[in-house]
């Protein structure tokens, strides 16, 4: 922001006066930039939903009362800094109309070719940088697949010892692992070759609306 970076650009806020911080959506104006926020709301909450999950550990964990407020913590500071602070850097050095990744949205291209962490890396003229930030971004989704399959097939093992699940899903192996459960969760993952038929960005966008609506009705509704 203030020059340091190799290209010696002190560009500052540049990009929230011109084109400017809010993206129009369906109308223009004020009314366009709203709808623009609701639309990022929407993916926001897709992002960051599951600190709850952290509390699925508790059956598993010795001494939870000390262990469990302390993952908490480290949820909530990771949130702010990866989530929070990276959308903000983002948004100062990707303007919302760069060419590179509306051309990336507009054709479908595939990989984090319309990543604008990607594309802000680039800008810098380092070019390693993207290649880190691809690394970043594909040990992320495999820990956030993971963690997924552990919470899911968890619920799915607890509803069955409520009797709201068939019986068979409360089998476990000699180590405590609910093996159908996990199965049926793995197999859900399936779902991920929808993108062959169509582009990914478009799954994607699928997947959002179907979780990220629900996600908002029941944090307002709460």
């Amino acid at each position: 922001m203030l020059g340091g970076n190799p290209q010696k650009d002190r560009f500052g806020f540049r990009y929230w006066q011109e084109p400017g911080s809010f993206a129009e959506y369906y109308k223009t104006g004020d009314l366009g930039r709203w709808l623009g926020f609701l639309a990022c709301l929407i993916k926001a909450s897709f992002t960051i939903a599951g600190p709850d999950y952290v509390s699925m550990a508790a059956g598993e964990t010795e001494n939870p009362r000390k262990v469990l407020p302390k993952a908490y913590n480290g949820v909530f500071y990771r949130l702010t800094s990866f989530f929070v602070l990276g959308a903000l850097c983002v948004g100062i050095l990707v303007p919302y109309n760069d060419p590179t990744m509306v051309n990336a949205f507009e054709k479908d291209l595939p990989g984090a070719a319309a990543s604008p962490y990607v594309i802000a890396m680039d800008r810098l003229g380092i070019p390693v940088l993207p290649h880190i930030v691809n690394a970043m971004v594909l040990g992320a989704a495999f820990s956030a697949g993971n963690s997924y399959v552990y919470c899911a097939s968890r619920c799915l093992y607890g509803l069955a010892l409520d009797n709201k699940a068939p019986r068979i899903f409360r089998k476990c192996t000699k180590n405590g692992v609910p093996i159908y459960c996990v199965g049926l969760v793995l197999l859900i993952a399936l779902l991920a070759f929808l993108q062959v038929s169509n582009s990914a960005s478009v799954v994607l966008n699928w997947f959002i609306n179907l979780v990220g609506h629900p996600i908002n009705y029941l944090e307002a509704s709460g």
